[in-house]
Order: structure tokens, then sequence, then C-alpha cells
């Protein structure tokens, strides 16, 4: 089944689907950084191709690289260069791309001439500390959700300082996000179109692990020349390598967060950027493995308070694909994101009744190569893009919150003077 709805349920694993990601609210006044006049493609012709290195080349990257083979052939952008720890897979995706440069560490790849956009699809404890390399190196940068591990917010915002130091353009890959209507719905929140608001709601639900339990592409690779274990650790616990651990690295709390960072990152930050919040006030976070045999959870819920409001409740299963719509109440009305589109209802104060609801149809949402399109853009104008680094740290903060509560079944604070997460 292939839908668009955000409120995201999954009844039957489809490869297609799973693949697809995509990027975020164009113009959102409240994550607009500066414009910066230098370009990103300053020795290039403004009419010739955008260099792109990809780094991590396992499954989510495929989809990565046939985007850009098609925009190659519109003169946008190609591929230059692939980096990954493990050489079947390197080889392969270099042959994928036309036989471009490989390289076995991403400082090797930063330093190609040939580069100009790196994308990070790597497992989440290396997007952060690859794409400061990559902002600190002059190269703009597509970086898979989440924005980094569930342990490590503090690099989430060294990197957006980084960023904006050096006036790069980080794209992050939060799937939803690829439409101009939220941008439109945005400005009617502000203008007061529900009032005040005050909750929202949205999941994400799937009948299966099959997400995270990732194929085992040969049961007998191990440590070695065509696996290199340390750097695919980096600064995770230095464990003993397991076929498993390698190949399926989001069942392990070393290496991924569960449902939280690899799925409700989806549905979230839709409702983030419509609101335009910031830091949560405080946050809580529950669930748990109840059916699959695995250290993530299987189920997880997330609250999350903002300060004067809204409250926001995530919810998550993996057991059951009966999913909740995402909803968004203000004091003086409703927004619903449904299959079709966006729902918005007010409501009169005067009489209390609903007045006409206004529908905007999807133009985009769910489409991965718009986001690449829109990245593209924004390297030669210096534009931010859809899926900006500003909000991609402040979505960070609410999911490593829920997660760190759950494991250690405390309530997590934000504390405002040192944007540092709080356990009470």
């Amino acid at each position: 089944m292939t839908s668009k709805n955000p409120n995201r349920t999954e009844r039957e694993p489809n490869r297609r689907e799973f693949l697809r990601t995509a990027g975020a609210a164009a113009g959102l006044a409240a994550y607009a950084a500066p414009r910066v006049t230098v370009l990103a493609q300053e020795a290039q012709g403004a009419n010739e191709r955008i260099g792109v290195g990809f780094v991590g080349v396992g499954s989510r990257c495929q989809a990565h690289i046939d985007i850009v083979n098609a925009l190659k052939q519109e003169n946008l952008a190609e591929p230059v260069a692939v980096c990954d720890v493990y050489r079947p897979r390197l080889e392969a995706a270099a042959q994928k791309c036309g036989g471009v440069q490989t390289y076995r560490a991403h400082e090797e790849l930063l330093e190609d001439p040939n580069v100009d956009v790196v994308c990070i699809a790597t497992p989440d404890r290396h997007h952060a500390p690859q794409a400061i390399d990559a902002v600190k190196a002059g190269k703009d940068v597509y970086c898979e959700k989440p924005l980094t591990h569930w342990s490590q917010f503090e690099l989430a915002k060294k990197l957006e300082e980084a960023a904006t130091a050096g006036g790069r353009i980080v794209q992050v890959g939060t799937q939803y996000m690829a439409d101009e209507n939220y941008a439109k719905v945005s400005k009617m929140v502000k203008d007061g179109v529900i009032g005040k608001p005050v909750h929202a709601q949205l999941g994400y639900f799937r009948r299966g692990d099959w997400g995270e339990r990732m194929e085992i592409l040969d049961a007998q690779a191990k440590p070695g020349p065509d696996l290199d274990w340390k750097r695919f650790l980096g600064d995770a616990p230095q464990v003993d390598y397991t076929v498993s651990r390698f190949f399926q690295w989001r069942l392990y709390w070393d290496y991924a967060g569960g449902p939280a960072t690899d799925l409700l990152v989806h549905t979230f930050t839709p409702v983030f950027c419509l609101l335009e919040l910031d830091y949560p006030e405080r946050v809580f976070g529950g669930g748990g493995g109840f059916q699959y045999d695995r250290e993530v959870p299987d189920q997880c819920n997330i609250i999350a308070d903002y300060k004067d409001g809204p409250s926001v409740v995530m919810m998550n299963s993996l057991s059951n694909y009966t999913g909740i719509e995402t909803k968004i109440r203000g004091t003086n009305g409703i927004i619903i994101l449904t299959n079709a589109g966006i729902r918005i209802v007010p409501i009169d104060p005067a009489t209390n009744k609903e007045t006409d609801e206004i529908v905007l149809q999807w133009n985009g949402m769910g489409d991965t190569s718009k986001l690449w399109r829109n990245l593209l853009d924004c390297v030669k104008s210096r534009q931010q893009p859809f899926s900006p680094i500003a909000a991609a740290v402040r979505v960070q903060a609410p999911l490593s919150a829920g997660i760190i509560g759950h494991r250690e079944n405390k309530v997590v604070l934000f504390d405002a003077e040192t944007e540092k997460l709080v356990l009470s």
C-alpha cells in the first residue's frame, strides 16, 4: 500500500514506500537564517552539474543515488564519489553511479574537490559528526534523519553552529515535509485561524518490525580488509563484532533510537513546523518491547509540553497498523492532516460553531526528489531549504528527551539557560 498520509499507518512492508523520504515547509520564518552571498559553487559555472558524494551507501542511500542519477539527465547534479566501511557495498554503489571515485573514510571524500554536496546516509551515530566535518570542509549537506543519535543532542547544536558559521546549507531528510502548503498553513496559524494552539496528537503505526530488522547481506562477513568495524563503531561502546550489529544496527540502542527517532520524527516534524515551535519545557517518554526480540522498543509514546502550550502527544506501535489522525487543536478550531491534504476547521468564538473549512491538497508531500531539487536550488541561491538545520535541532530535542526519559524512568526537563536536557 502506498500512502501519503502523515498520520502514518502501514499494513504491509512496501519497499518503494519505505525508501521514500521528503523535505519541508519552505519559508518558515522562524527557521530562516540570514541569506548569505557566498555560493557553494565558487569555481563552478552556473549551468554545470553539482557534484554529489554519498557517505554510507546502504539500502536508504540507494533511493538518493537513483534520484541524483535521474537529475544528471537534466544537467542538475551528478554522483562523483561514494564512501562506505563495507567494500562489497561500496564497489556496487560506485558501479551504480557510473564508476565514480571510492573512499573508505568520509574525511577522504571531503577532500575531493569534485564534491559539492555530501549525502549522509550512515547509521544515526555518524550523522552529526560527519555533517560537522562536511560543513567545516565547505560542503553543503543532505543529512538523513534523525539529525543525531538519541544520545548526541549536544552534537546537534554544534552542527547548527558550524553550518551557520560557515554559511553552509543543510537539508535534513525528514519525510512528509516536501510541500509548500505547510508554509501557507503556518502563516494561517500565526494569523489566528484556529486561535491559540493548545494540543496536538500524531502517530506512526505499522505491523511488523521489518524496517529495523534489515537484511544481512553476507552472514559470513567479518572485520578485516573488507569491513572496517572500528570505523563503524565510531564513538559507540567498543563491543565485539556481530553480523547482526553491523547489518541490523537499527535493532540496537548503541546505534539507533527505535520508533522515536526512526518513525515519529516523520510525523512530528510537520506539526513542529506548522506551529513554529522551539524547545520543549518538559518531556515524558514511555513504551517498551512488548512483542519483538530486540533492544529498542516496539511501542513508543512521548508527551512534549511547550511553555504556554501546546502539549504534543506522539504515539507509536509496531504491533498494529490502526492509526490516528494528526490533529492540532486550537482554542477556536482544529487542523487535521489527512490522506488528501490539510483540513482547517475554524470555530466562531461568538457562536461556538464551526465555520467553513479550508482544504489544501498535498503538493509534493512525500516526494524525495522534490527535496533534492529544493536543496540544489538552495545550493545556488543560498536560501534556507525546506527542512532546515535549525528546525531539525529543535525536533531532535523532545525525541532524544523521550528516549532518555523512557530509559531512565524519569521526566526530562529542558534548561532554557544552558539549552541542555536535564533529568528530573
